[in-house]
This record gives structure tokens, sequence and C-alpha cells, in this order.
């Protein structure tokens, strides 16, 4: 399932340009084209599912499978080592309905704060 208007769907079909970084079967990670720190990369899912969706449970497993992308990531960085932050942003914080969640790390501080 695909929205021909929505960016991420763009990059996952590669459509749109971006810097990946890994790609599991169910997810694709890129690059964040604007960066909070000096790693932030975006955990995308494959298919096109809205966050109102995601965080309902219309999709039993979801959450399992983009967390096992998640950590894949944080590995392939060392992350898991140095310190990371998982950011999941929604309801009017989000730009983009299409699941996602950001991986930041790779600096001295907490990026984006202290939370």
């Amino acid at each position: 399932m695909k929205d021909k208007d929505c960016l991420f769907c763009k990059i996952v079909d590669g459509t749109e340009s971006s810097q990946k970084v890994l790609e599991t079967e169910d997810f694709l990670v890129v690059q964040n084209k604007f960066p909070a720190a000096p790693i932030h990369v975006l955990v995308i899912d494959k298919k096109h599912r809205e966050k109102k969706d995601t965080v309902s449970g219309v999709y039993p497993g979801f959450w399992d499978g983009i967390m096992d992308g998640v950590w894949k990531t944080i590995k392939h960085f060392g992350l898991d080592k140095t310190g990371y932050k998982l950011v999941n942003n929604g309801a009017g914080y989000n730009h983009f309905e299409h699941e996602h969640i950001h991986v930041l790390g790779g600096s001295e501080v907490e990026p984006g704060g202290m939370t």
C-alpha cells in the first residue's frame, strides 16, 4: 500500500533521493535531511501506514517489527555503547503521517535537550 503523494513512499520507491543507511524486508533507514544530531536517521515503514493506525493497534505486531529495525540501526552506529534517543512525533508535532521513528545520537550532550 503506497500513497502517491507521500514523500516517504517516494523515498521507499526510489523516486525521491535519500541516503540509505540500512534496509530490511519491511523497513528502510535513511539519513535525515535536516539532522538535529551528528547521527540522525529515520526508520521508515516500507508500507504507507499512518500514525493514527499504528498507534491505535490496527497492525498487530507492527511495533515489534519497527523496533527490530530501530535496534539494528542503533547497533549499526554503535549507539548501544554511546547513547541514543528515539523520537516518534505525532498529533501535530509530526510533519508526515507515514509512520517512522527518528534515531539520534553521536553527540556529547543529549540531542534535543534533556528528557
